[in-house]
């Protein structure tokens, strides 16, 4: 087994961060960022921010946790989504949601609350 797990740059203090740092950051870059919308990489990123502009209705949200359980596993190699939840969707176009998965550094099971 190896233990070569990716390294990245916290965006609040700049220091280096790995393992469950890394990957809850990562989550969150992933769900936030429009894909097309980096140059280098316009693959990159998610549909899941397309729902905040439509109505709340059942095939709206079911297409958003599709979009982000998809995107997340797509682009984060150390993570496997087992759950996501929505739990708040209103008329200003916030979104509370959680994200249940796997780590796949420890196995151990994670959990991530995420407000867009």
């Amino acid at each position: 087994m190896t233990t070569d797990y990716l390294i990245d740059i916290d965006r609040v203090t700049g220091e280096f961060i790995s393992g469950w740092r890394r990957i809850r950051q990562s989550i969150d870059t992933i769900l936030t960022t429009r894909l097309r919308t980096r140059i280098m990489r316009l693959w990159w990123g998610s549909d899941f921010l397309e729902m905040q502009d439509k109505p709340g209705n059942e095939e709206v949200l079911l297409n958003g946790i599709q979009a982000a359980i998809e995107a997340i596993n797509e682009y984060e190699p150390e993570f496997t989504v087992t759950r996501l939840t929505i739990n708040e969707f209103d008329g200003s176009g916030r979104i509370v949601m959680t994200v249940d998965g796997i780590d796949k550094i420890d196995t151990a099971r994670r959990r991530v609350s995420l407000s867009v």
